[in-house]
């Protein structure tokens, strides 16, 4: 990578990073690009040579906000050895993400028809990540069927999509109550709890 390149990514990141905090704080639908590049500390301009228009930001903010989570947690997951494992630390570190990222994903979360809703491939871009997330927890599904610890009836791709709402709706609860102030424990404690409702649905 040249220093040029090096310099264009930073800045990319940058400018991102500004993006997620502004978002986190104001929402979608009071995003704008002016106020994106007074937050960033540049001219309005500079954003308009990385990103086509707001909803490009909106898309990569999305994207990687997603993304990072992902990678994150599939790590953490990897290590694991058992299905149950992997499903427990799954849950857990899905809630610590969000928990550490809590305005951006409040906002996510509860403003969600105005972002999906922005523009078609948006929508698309959403729902492909979402069946992304989905089929890696099938595949924990599918290993724990193939072992008999899961029933042999489960739809592992639904039954994928039905833990992402789990964890989703908890988010929104505890956003919609201002619950949003959480220590270690208390997360342990809903991802236990998530974990118990979930896996007695599947387990055999």
């Amino acid at each position: 990578m040249t220093e040029e390149e090096s310099i264009k990514i930073n800045k990319f990141d940058s400018i991102l990073k500004s993006a997620r905090k502004l978002i986190g704080e104001e929402g979608f639908s009071n995003f704008t690009m002016d106020k994106l590049a007074n937050n960033a500390g540049i001219a309005k301009g500079t954003v308009y040579l990385y990103f086509k228009n707001k909803n490009d930001v909106l898309e990569n903010v999305l994207k990687s906000g997603f993304q990072n989570m992902f990678e994150r947690m599939a790590h953490k997951v990897n290590n694991e050895k058992t299905p149950e494992e992997k499903i427990r630390t799954l849950i857990y570190e899905n809630l610590l993400y969000i928990n550490e990222n809590k305005y951006f994903f409040k906002t996510v979360f509860l403003d969600e028809m105005n972002v999906v809703f922005l523009k078609k491939t948006s929508q698309e871009s959403y729902n492909l990540r979402r069946k992304k997330y989905a089929e890696f927890i099938s595949e924990i599904i599918k290993k724990g069927i193939d072992e008999g610890i899961f029933k042999n009836w489960l739809n592992p791709l639904k039954s994928g999509f039905y833990l992402i709402s789990l964890i989703k709706t908890n988010a929104i609860y505890n956003f919609k109550t201002n619950a949003v102030e959480f220590d270690e424990n208390l997360i342990k404690s809903e991802a236990i709890e998530i974990y118990n409702i979930f896996i007695d649905g599947v387990k055999n």
